[in-house]
């Protein structure tokens, strides 16, 4: 790897598009790198690290405001005082990732039982009944329960 690269070299490099790199520096989670005498940018390993670091936490679900606060403190850091707090960022977001996964395995059954509910009710309803009319609509009516039959 050379000394200088090319905004498309260090997208090649890293994967990640010369679209994403330019974004991530409008955003302060890249340094602006220096420019050549043509205005091109150029990109030290230094910079390829950073932006490696970066994509690897936006894969594991940091925000970019999260990302670029790694990479800062990584960048900052000595290894040793470094890996405890990336080991404490990587339990807080394994946890997050839990509650989701709760979260979606509940939105999961939710589905499931409207989904069961739709096809009941569609046997139920009358031929050319509009929705609006229709009284029994699990979206609309709580529990899907009549607004009549509460009165």
């Amino acid at each position: 790897m050379s000394d200088q690269l090319t905004i498309g070299a260090v997208s090649r490099e890293t994967g990640v598009p010369a679209k994403t790199i330019r974004f991530y520096e409008a955003e302060g989670a890249l340094p602006a790198p220096p420019r050549t005498a043509a205005g091109y940018r150029v990109y030290s390993p230094i910079d390829v690290r950073r932006l490696r670091l970066l994509r690897n936490a936006r894969m594991l679900g940091l925000s970019v405001a999260e990302g670029k606060e790694l990479v800062e403190q990584a960048f900052a850091s000595d290894c040793r005082t470094f890996a405890p707090q990336l080991v404490e960022r990587i339990a807080a977001r394994r946890t997050g990732v839990r509650r989701r996964i709760a979260e979606l395995r509940t939105l999961h059954r939710d589905l499931f039982e409207l989904e069961q509910h739709i096809a009941h009710a569609e046997c139920a309803s009358i031929a050319g009944q509009r929705v609006a009319d229709c009284t029994y609509c699990p979206l609309i009516d709580e529990e899907g329960t009549s607004r009549h039959e509460e009165v």
